[in-house]
């Protein structure tokens, strides 16, 4: 009993002593929280911070931050209007929590806020300072399973340093990777930088006819054909070649007509010709019988498209042309041709349809987003499968103001000389167009990472450390996107190693969330 007795009273000893040691290390801790000593915590633009969680590990349900923040000669801050935000990024169906607390001064340059957290993983901390000495902004990460608040990043101080990631980009935070890991992984990096951009559009081509020089021969008279001359589709022609004679009767009626007016005897097939020149006016011999209705007939041979030498041939032979030629309007091919030897024709019936072959037009299918590069009056570069030695050059005519509901492309039309008729109609070919976007802040294909609707690429802040950034990016030329805002020139990006950078930063807190 007596044994008994005597180790109880040890154990009491030991416990009151502990408890003693145990309040004063308490005292001091809690003294220790709310003086932070000169130079402790991390440089936040003018300020220097020193970020604690209480409860030291935070837990799911109420938790409080306490912010230290004093000067860089280890003056505490008063004053400062100061925003936090704990928030966890949106994963799959789970959508973006956020967690806000009004932040209240509670002693001298210190500032607590209340916030609660509905579930463990790894929550991010958003810091914003506002004083009259200056402007910080820094971030942090708590883990529910960790105990702490880490440092990410900050406002770099005045005079140089790494730029701050802006706050609620709702990227993930910056990891440490030493050297041997960074050149196992093979992680290389580039300069952002203002670089002078172009870029090459590719388009599928189609090779068609001029449809502003394309003809029809269609009389304003009736008829019949008497001799064909142009008698095969496809067969080329030049501008005033004979395609047919038309026998007419209202046209042979409307010849001597003329022929009366001019005073020319029709009597006996129209007298000679030694006759009809001393008849007609403008030959040396007199003037008309009847100068109006002369005039009046002639107009209206001419408005029946029966041409001046026609009928200054008829006048000299004196007597109506039965097989009156007809001529081709324009040089070209034949595209359709709708009469034979002995057809009936009618006026305004179509006869001939020719189109010419040079030049020729190449409409090219550009897609929405190369529109805005393309411009009227570029050059074209036409590049054909079956021709590969030969390429063609042209200039870009006409930018349809539409989208083709099928294809959702709009069409460009590009004129190409075609001299030796190499580009056939209805031939496919490659449409190759160069367009110079200018000088720009360009960041490489390769450091850009697709994370839902955002951009992201791995900014190298020094000392092993990357930190990704949102990015907005403009226009893709060549190997290298227009970089719009989020960079600036002279960060360094990394190029090659950046899935690994990112799948080492968010392995952890993707393992927590799930």
């Amino acid at each position: 009993m007596r044994r008994y007795w005597k180790w109880a009273l040890l154990a009491l000893t030991a416990g009151l002593a502990a408890i003693l040691i145990a309040g004063c290390g308490t005292r001091s801790g809690e003294k220790a929280g709310s003086a932070t000593p000169r130079g402790a915590g991390e440089q936040v633009g003018p300020f220097r911070l020193s970020v604690r969680n209480r409860p030291a590990t935070p837990s799911v349900g109420d938790n409080r931050l306490e912010i230290s923040i004093r000067d860089t000669t280890g003056v505490p801050v008063r004053g400062a209007r100061v925003e936090a935000l704990v928030s966890m990024q949106a994963m799959g169906a789970m959508p973006r929590m956020e967690s806000r607390g009004e932040v209240r001064e509670s002693s001298a340059g210190v500032y607590e806020m209340k916030y609660g957290l509905s579930m463990a993983g790894e929550w991010d901390i958003s810091i914003r300072i506002q004083h009259p000495s200056g402007v910080g902004e820094a971030s942090y990460r708590v883990s529910t399973s960790l105990q702490g608040v880490s440092f990410v990043s900050g406002t770099p101080p005045a005079g140089g340093g790494q730029a701050a990631v802006p706050m609620g980009l709702g990227v993930a935070g910056a990891v440490r990777i030493d050297s041997a890991r960074r050149q196992a992984i093979g992680v290389k990096t580039e300069p952002i930088e203002i670089r002078d951009l172009s870029t090459t559009i590719r388009a599928a081509g189609r090779v068609t006819y001029d449809e502003t020089r394309r003809t029809e021969v269609s009389p304003k008279f009736s008829g019949w054909v008497r001799d064909i001359r142009v008698d095969y589709t496809g067969r080329p022609v030049r501008a005033g070649e004979v395609l047919f004679t038309a026998y007419s009767p209202e046209l042979v009626a409307a010849q001597q007509e003329y022929l009366t007016a001019l005073g020319i005897d029709l009597q006996g097939a129209g007298g000679s010709a030694g006759t009809s020149e001393h008849q007609h006016p403008g030959a040396g011999g007199s003037p008309p019988a009847d100068p109006e209705l002369a005039a009046a007939a002639r107009e209206r041979l001419l408005r029946w498209d029966v041409g001046p030498a026609q009928i200054e041939a008829m006048a000299r032979a004196g007597k109506p042309i039965e097989a009156l030629p007809i001529l081709a309007p324009a040089s070209g091919v034949v595209l359709e041709k709708n009469i034979v030897r002995g057809s009936a024709f009618s006026a305004g019936q179509t006869l001939y349809k020719i189109a010419p072959i040079h030049p020729v037009w190449v409409i090219a299918s550009v897609y929405p987003y190369e529109l805005p590069f393309v411009r009227s009056g570029m050059t074209a570069t036409i590049l054909s499968p079956f021709l590969p030695e030969h390429a063609g050059q042209g200039k870009v005519s006409y930018i349809d103001p539409y989208l083709n509901p099928e294809t959702r492309t709009a069409q460009v039309r590009v004129v190409v000389p075609n001299s030796r008729g190499d580009l056939k109609p209805d031939m496919f070919v490659d449409v190759v167009l160069g367009a110079s976007i200018g000088k720009r802040l360009a960041v490489p294909e390769s450091a850009v990472l697709y994370v839902g609707d955002k951009r992201i690429v791995f900014v190298d802040l020094g000392d092993g450390r990357f930190a990704p950034r949102a990015v907005t990016l403009g226009a893709k030329a060549g190997d290298y996107y227009e970089v719009l805002s989020g960079l600036e020139a002279g960060e360094t990006v990394v190029t090659s190693g950046n899935f690994l950078i990112a799948a080492e930063s968010k392995l952890k807190s993707a393992a927590q969330k799930w």
